[in-house]
């Protein structure tokens, strides 16, 4: 049975998942700590339940999903993934902080490793099947784990709502598609981390999304 814990951090409100399975082996997803108090909370998280820390994986490479990717890496020295579809967006993290005029604490790693998506991945005996849901952002991903049936997809689906899609890259009509024709394929029962706000079902938005109907 894997562990699913939720951080809710920076000015987005953005909602980081620590991942946890057997022998505390753990995945950190879309890390969003920016503040110093949320480093700790992360810390403090991590050190209380004794995680063995395995890697950092990201749906996007938006900043707000960013922000404490470098600080992690760095101090737990992890590798960390994304879809190489996103590498541009990737690689304008601190571009982008300048735009938005938040100071860059920390400058993520330039050497990422890429998922092959074809293939499940299994890290430390957490297993997830890679859905390539692209429409937030070019290389947008989700995480799905069979065995718990649960969905972990970024800014893709959102408790009775979509991701924006008004962003460089994005593409309204591609992430609905990416949506039924990806996430809507998952058990009813499915139960969705979002990348913000509250957790909801495949059930619930299939049959209640304004989007859907």
């Amino acid at each position: 049975m894997l562990k699913v814990k939720k951080f809710t951090f920076n000015p987005f409100s953005e909602n980081t998942y620590i991942v946890t399975g057997r022998l505390n082996n753990s995945v950190i997803i879309d890390p969003g700590c920016y503040y110093k108090a949320e480093q700790d909370e992360l810390d403090n998280y991590i050190l209380k339940n004794n995680l063995n820390l395995k890697c950092i994986l990201h749906t996007h490479s938006h900043l707000d999903h960013m922000f404490g990717t470098a600080y992690l890496s760095k101090k737990y020295n992890l590798n960390l993934w994304i879809n190489k579809e996103d590498l541009v967006t990737y690689q304008s993290y601190e571009k982008i902080c300048e735009v938005y005029g938040i100071p860059i604490i920390f400058s993520p790693n330039p050497k990422p490793k890429f998922f092959d998506l074809t293939q499940e991945i299994n890290i430390g005996g957490i297993i997830f099947k890679i859905l390539f849901v692209p429409g937030h952002s070019p290389g947008h991903v989700a995480f799905y784990n069979k065995e718990n049936n649960f969905l972990i997809n970024g800014d893709c689906l959102f408790e009775q709502s979509i991701g924006r899609t008004d962003l460089p890259g994005g593409n309204h009509q591609q992430l609905i598609n990416s949506i039924k024709n990806e996430i809507f394929q998952l058990p009813d029962e499915t139960l969705v981390y979002c990348g913000h706000g509250n957790e909801t079902t495949i059930k619930a938005e299939k049959s209640s999304n304004p989007f859907f109907r």
